[in-house]
């Protein structure tokens, strides 16, 4: 008999924090209030029952739905495009991924959404993360993959605050270049999660950004709350990141134009201890 199906299994909010500075070319930056929430699938059956919210592949006032994921444009739902990413993965990194797949990202909150990047989380069955991919999203409507694991094979957790590189092949920001190299570090203790990405020019620090937060058991009268808190939150950041252009603009920063955007849709990359 072949293997369980992966399946949603546990469904977490977390109310955190958002940082988004710019050192380079002109110092920028703002940092805000936000939620996202973390969808850990398995290969068994929940123990308990999940949660009425966020609403999954459903509409809701808030909703996590699979169509806004994935390498190209499709109509599946949660558990077949989980088995899908799961299996190129593991065929990309030639790992024996036998064990939970986590998503972290924004819901759509209010009818609206906005990740400019997700993270995918995958473990194998000592609970070690093996490897991270990195789901960016641009204004632009393209979307770029930065797929992290350990070259050494030594089986390190990956979301321990292990530092990791990446170079940079995807256009995001009008104000930088398609050039230099992102910093990772991911650190996933307890209920307490942190996704942090530098990006460098040679040795120079242009932007430093980071989510941070605390896992909590959602309920209804917990979204309540959020939403009465965070509501509009995507609008909020949204806004605040076009502002920071506008302000850039008048400090005479350079502005880039949009490259083709790279052949391959996954950047396998490699990291340093």
């Amino acid at each position: 008999m072949g293997a369980e199906p992966l399946q949603l299994h546990e469904v977490k909010l977390a109310w955190g924090l958002v940082r988004h500075h710019r050192e380079k070319p002109k110092p920028n930056g703002f940092s805000a209030p936000a939620c996202f929430v973390k969808l850990r699938f398995e290969r068994a059956a929940p123990k308990a029952a999940l949660p009425h919210y966020p609403r999954i592949d459903r509409p809701g006032l808030v909703s996590v739905q699979a169509r806004h994921y994935g390498f190209e444009p499709h109509g599946r739902h949660f558990p077949e495009l989980v088995e899908a990413i799961h299996s190129k993965v593991g065929e990309q990194t030639g790992m024996v991924l036998d064990g939970a797949v986590e998503l972290h990202t924004f819901p759509k909150v209010l009818g609206y959404v906005f990740n400019p990047v997700s993270f995918w989380y995958f473990y194998n069955q000592r609970h070690t993360c093996m490897a991270v991919l990195c789901e960016v999203n641009n204004t632009f409507g393209e979307r770029h993959f930065y797929l992290l694991t350990d070259p050494e094979r030594l089986g390190r957790p990956l979301d321990r605050g292990m530092l990791l590189h990446a170079e940079k092949v995807f256009h995001v920001s009008p104000f930088f270049p398609v050039s230099g190299r992102y910093e990772f570090r991911f650190a996933n203790v307890g209920d307490r999660t942190v996704a942090r990405i530098n990006y460098f020019e040679g040795d120079t620090l242009n932007l430093s950004t980071s989510v941070s937060g605390q896992l909590l058991h959602p309920s209804l009268g917990l979204w309540c709350r959020t939403l009465l808190k965070y509501g509009w939150f995507t609008v909020a950041v949204v806004a605040k990141i076009h502002w920071q252009a506008v302000k850039l603009l008048f400090k005479g920063a350079r502005f880039h134009s949009k490259p083709a955007p790279p052949a391959q849709t996954i950047t396998q990359t490699e990291q340093e201890a």
